[in-house]
């Protein structure tokens, strides 16, 4: 993870004060709930983007998780997200509610902006053609493999880690993935689809 230049992260546990919410080994940092403090590396690293962030989700919630987004200023970028709906979010009108809360809550930096999130209905997960990790991408060059869902990155009670992926191998083996899926998006019948623009 050190290898982002834009966050400081220190290269042992050992420098990590015990008051840090992340511990920081080399690709890979894991957050201890029972630190008491809310997790805070995946909005540092949302704010690292300079012209894209794409994120792979199986699970979003419109009612908090934009709040991931605060820390966000490029003056233009875009936002991809893929999720699957589930019982607590499936209708168009969730996503909608989702897309909206994120443009509005954009820092006054980010000038321009285009959001696309793309929500596959729940019947997709039986047909094998959904994905199960959680996936970050930012600018289509920097890729992390993140533990949970989006609603943990603003406060959880349970500890997790979020992996960077640094070597060529694995980045090619995941880009080869993700567009691998990406196709589906096209298909109307399998999601609902929403696009929010700033301004």
């Amino acid at each position: 993870m050190s290898k982002i230049c834009s966050i400081n992260v220190p290269s042992s546990a050992s420098s990590v004060s015990t008051s840090t919410p992340f511990e920081y080994g080399e690709d890979y940092a894991f957050y201890d709930a029972r630190s008491g403090l809310k997790p805070d590396y995946y909005q540092k690293i949302l704010a690292t983007a300079t012209t894209s962030i794409q994120i792979w989700d199986t699970h979003f919630r419109p009612d908090e998780d934009w709040k991931v987004f605060k820390k966000v200023k490029s003056p233009n970028l875009r936002i991809t997200i893929l999720t699957i709906c589930d019982e607590k979010y499936y209708s168009i009108d969730d996503v909608k509610k989702m897309a909206n809360n994120i443009i509005n809550q954009l820092d006054s930096a980010v000038l321009t902006c285009t959001l696309t999130i793309f929500a596959f209905h729940d019947k997709c997960r039986r047909q094998k053609i959904m994905w199960h990790d959680r996936f970050l991408v930012i600018d289509d060059a920097k890729f992390f493999l993140i533990g949970p869902s989006l609603n943990n990155q603003v406060g959880s009670n349970t500890s997790f880690g979020i992996h960077y992926l640094s070597k060529s191998k694995d980045i090619d083996l995941l880009k080869r993935k993700l567009h691998s899926f990406f196709p589906q998006t096209g298909n109307a019948s399998l999601r609902h689809k929403i696009t929010r623009r700033r301004p």
